[in-house]
């Protein structure tokens, strides 16, 4: 039997990236690494509250680099195209 999956604990995070499908949103990861994505394609591994992300790929982008990342390591989400703030991790 299965241990029970935790609650998801970035569901912040992966809304905020489903509403900004088709927009040039920037992901600030832990470290400082900045991701362009258009879109996301994500899913938790079992006993997992954190989602792996991939990025560009549902539809695919051409162009546009594919990244992974865990939401984790999410430090910031921006807007792109006016840097504008959308989501600070605490």
């Amino acid at each position: 039997m299965l241990p029970p999956q935790p609650a998801p604990r970035d569901q912040a995070i992966i809304d905020l990236l489903q509403e900004r499908d088709g927009l040039l949103t920037e992901v600030v990861l832990d470290g400082g690494v900045r991701l362009v994505v258009l879109n996301i394609a994500w899913g938790y591994d079992i006993g997992d509250a954190y989602a792996h992300v991939t990025t560009n790929v549902s539809p695919f982008v051409e162009g546009a680099e594919i990244d992974f990342f865990f939401t984790s390591s999410v430090t910031a989400i921006a807007d792109a195209s006016t840097g504008g703030i959308l989501l600070q991790a605490p």
